[in-house]
């Protein structure tokens, strides 16, 4: 199952202090069902200022556009995809932050230009999905589905953004640098939880209901180990104290079924057994 948000009152939340800084990479599933409104689908926020942090965003009034968004107090810097997203269908939105002058969003695995005005995130408290966060209100519903939704704490490059819009899951790409990851249905069961590590779990406001989730690649269980070999039992078992040897002048070849420690050949003509 995947998350579903009315666009008018739903969304997940976390409110604490949060250590979250540059380099920074925010992803996850949506499947947009209006165009008429900005939305913010996952969101980073600062609760006390006047819209600061940073998010990913539907900016249908915007051409259609996705877009990764770093703000400062009501000042914003954003990135918008070089492709449009489409109405009732999965596509996959991915923001890479890689530092207060740099932010580029790729839509399934397309990335646009590199935004590069100078703005400073100081700190964050909110970890938001399906909306935003400024000043104690929400605002900037979302209106749709959502899943497989994870941050990072290094600036993905585009081949894994690639295999995230492929259908991979977040566990599978960089898996050492992910800092959380909110599957919101799937394998793991209805639930908002942290799956990474626990640290993040989020709390729903208003109900937002479940919905089929997309085609996901999860990573799959070790096959268990090779059973032990079994050594086969010798045909000609070596008598203990007894060694074949050959006379002189002839060569021995160890027989097949000769066991570690015990000496048995087969000897051309001429042999003598020695005791």
């Amino acid at each position: 199952m995947a998350r579903t948000f009315n666009g008018s009152n739903q969304f997940l939340r976390r409110a604490e202090a949060l250590s979250f800084t540059y380099p920074l990479t925010l992803a996850l599933w949506v499947y947009p069902q209006r165009s008429n409104l900005y939305e913010d689908v996952l969101s980073l926020a600062r609760s006390a200022d006047n819209s600061t942090g940073w998010f990913l965003q539907l900016r249908g009034p915007d051409g259609m556009k996705a877009a990764a968004v770093t703000a400062y107090q009501n000042t914003f810097a954003i990135a918008r995809s070089s492709t449009t997203f489409t109405l009732n269908r999965w596509c996959h939105l991915a923001g890479v932050f890689t530092g207060a002058s740099s932010r580029m969003v790729y839509l399934d695995g397309v990335p646009g230009s590199v935004e590069g005005t100078t703005l400073a995130v100081p700190t964050v408290d909110r970890i938001l999905i399906g909306a935003w966060e400024r000043q104690g209100s929400w605002m900037a519903y979302f209106a749709g589905y959502a899943a497989e939704a994870a941050v990072w704490k290094v600036a993905l490059n585009s081949t894994e953004i690639a295999q995230l819009a492929a259908g991979n899951s977040p566990l599978l790409v960089r898996p050492g640098d992910l800092v959380a990851y909110w599957p919101l249905g799937g394998p793991f069961g209805n639930d908002d939880r942290d799956h990474l590590a626990g640290l993040y779990d989020l709390t729903a406001f208003n109900n937002p209901g479940w919905t089929d989730h997309p085609s996901i690649i999860y990573p799959q269980p070790e096959p268990p180990p090779p059973p032990p070999a079994i050594r086969p039992a010798p045909r000609f078992p070596a008598v203990a104290g007894n060694v074949w040897t050959a006379t002189a002048g002839k060569g021995a070849v160890f027989c097949p079924g000769a066991v570690t420690g015990c000496s048995a050949g087969h000897v051309a003509a001429g042999m003598a057994r020695n005791l």
